[in-house]
């Protein structure tokens, strides 16, 4: 990161192309599958995959439970394509068998896309099982893999979805502004349509890529660089390793949490990378959480910041270098909060009055003035929709 690469240098190609296989030896190092790495979070990824391989000719079906496959489903649907749904609840994960007959039933259907782990509520779908279910009836896969990548392992060595996207930031633990799409080469070398964006072109970005080395468009360098170095870290570490991280975070949330809130999910079904939180009684809406939101932020407390309506729960990520000190504090404040009937009274304040509370007032001195917190920032590092 001291190195002031230009993305025309050698030492940068050579970086780039560092970057590009430590994501291959991830994902079981599959000679049939090439990594094309994009400028932006995940959602340009995803509009890349789907602009480059979906066409206005096709018949997708899109897998949706959650608020990562309605994005998926709104892509392709803003461009004229004739796109066909499959909606299931949040909490329930997508079925296979479901999905197989339903692709029997619709011979046109070309293309399914789903989202692997639907950080909607961390729940966590079949990959393996749909792709088969897919493949069977002669159907490409495109597979968003942003929430599962890097704590789940996915190999692609044995034959796994036609391309999967993923970004930097999440599970990786890289900095955001690069994203991948990983597709098999077979779709990569065979263009049928013209591109929709220069930047978003997968196809001509791989190839100027297998050809010089040389990204078609002039990318962040510094953030190519620590997003190598994020998979260096990622490859010496392991997915096993890291997952484990993870679910000892999420497993510590959940019983700090017991007797105030509830896992949304069975066990079975619930992500390492989040664990999302049934609302208790008194918080029904997105203004009541608000209330609870600002009690956390106000000691140095972050979760997600939005309440899923469908299901009134909440999420809390469990990625990142997260101490056990911070998880001890969140059940304090809690605790404090539900304890105190500021779930019940609690009312949004205006925006300024709201923001002079969090920025000028000091932690001791907002909520609970017994809780035993510091003025450190003890951050639970947040499940970032926003950036995808």
């Amino acid at each position: 990161m001291q190195l002031d690469l230009a993305s025309r240098d050698d030492e940068f190609k050579e970086v780039t192309a560092c970057m590009r296989r430590l994501m291959l030896n991830l994902l079981g190092n599959a000679k049939d599958y090439s990594v094309v790495p994009i400028q932006g979070g995940g959602s340009f990824a995803m509009e890349a995959a789907l602009s480059s391989f979906v066409s206005r000719a096709d018949r997708p079906l899109v897998c949706v439970n959650g608020i990562y496959g309605e994005r998926v489903l709104q892509i392709v649907r803003l461009w004229g394509v004739e796109a066909l749904k499959l909606v299931k609840r949040a909490t329930d994960p997508l079925d296979p068998q479901e999905i197989g007959e339903y692709l029997s039933r619709n011979p046109g259907v070309t293309h399914l896309c789903f989202v692997h782990c639907e950080t909607t509520t961390g729940i966590v779908n079949p990959l393996q099982e749909i792709v088969e279910e897919a493949r069977r009836c002669g159907v490409k896969t495109i597979v968003d893999g942003m929430s599962s990548f890097g704590a789940l392992n996915i190999d692609l060595s044995q034959r796994g979805p036609d391309v999967l996207v993923t970004s930097s930031n999440k599970c990786i633990e890289g900095p955001p502004g690069v994203a991948f799409v990983i597709a098999s080469r077979e779709l990569l070398e065979n263009a049928a349509q013209e591109p929709r964006s220069f930047v978003l072109d997968v196809r001509d970005q791989w190839r100027s890529l297998e050809r010089t080395g040389e990204w078609r468009s002039t990318p962040p360098t510094h953030i190519v660089q620590a997003t190598t170095m994020a998979l260096k870290i990622l490859h010496e570490e392991s997915i096993d390793a890291r997952r484990f991280r993870y679910e000892k975070v999420r497993d510590d949330l959940i019983k700090e949490l017991e007797g105030t809130v509830s896992p949304l999910l069975s066990p079975e079904l619930q992500s390492p990378v989040c664990v999302a939180f049934s609302a208790p009684p008194g918080i029904v809406d997105q203004e009541g959480f608000d209330g609870l939101y600002r009690h956390l932020a106000a000691h140095n407390l972050y979760v997600y910041s939005k309440l899923h309506l469908a299901t009134r729960s909440f999420r809390v990520g469990c990625i990142g270098e997260i101490q056990s000190s911070w998880i001890e504090r969140l059940g304090c404040a809690f605790r404090s909060y539900f304890r105190s009937g500021q779930a019940r009274s609690a009312r949004p304040a205006p925006d300024q009055e709201a923001y002079a509370a969090r920025v000028k007032m000091p932690a001791q001195a907002v909520g609970d003035r017994q809780l035993p917190f510091s003025a450190e920032t003890a951050v639970l590092q947040r499940v970032i929709g926003a950036t995808r």
